[in-house]
């Protein structure tokens, strides 16, 4: 009976934050596959931990930070991970789904990023959270995030443009 219960838990956190999950880690790790374990991970480690939130914003804080661990730990572990370009993988991944052509130009450019750089904008800009929340996540100082959000900028002069270019000085 307690295996159900868990299960029934489960079933309603995996389907409202697996898109969203999946998104941000693909963006990271570049293969569906490698996606899918790290996913698997963090709802595993969901389950195993049952945290107790107070809010659905803290849960999904602590399954961005959870998936974002894993994909750290999986890069710094697994050297040898396939790089796809993105222009041959666009077509057929979800993250691109209905979004128009300026913002599938801009994800091109993120795709480049290394990994510290991309998860502070996917972070940042992508899902919307503040340069302290940023922090948190990537458990970092804001001053670090700030700086790898203006090195970002610099390397996408085009996402610049789009996001309202400057350095990162608020705190939202």
């Amino acid at each position: 009976m307690a295996a159900k219960n868990r299960q029934e838990d489960i079933e309603p956190v995996v389907r409202q934050y697996s898109n969203m999950l999946y998104r941000v880690c693909f963006l990271i790790l570049k293969n569906e596959q490698d996606v899918r374990d790290v996913l698997q991970e963090t709802f595993l480690k969901y389950i195993e931990k049952r945290p107790v939130f107070k809010s659905e914003d803290q849960r999904k804080l602590w399954l961005v930070k959870v998936s974002q661990n894993k994909c750290k730990e999986f890069l710094r572990f697994h050297k040898r991970h396939s790089y796809v370009p993105f222009d041959e993988v666009e077509n057929n991944i979800m993250i691109t789904d209905g979004l128009d052509l300026d913002t599938k130009e801009a994800i091109s450019y993120i795709w480049n990023l290394d990994h510290k750089l991309k998860s502070a904008v996917i972070l940042y800009y992508i899902e919307g959270y503040s340069v302290r929340e940023v922090a948190g996540i990537l458990s970092t100082s804001e001053t670090a995030v700030k700086k790898r959000l203006q090195r970002a900028r610099e390397k996408m002069k085009i996402f610049n443009e789009q996001y309202s270019g400057g350095a990162v000085y608020e705190t939202r």
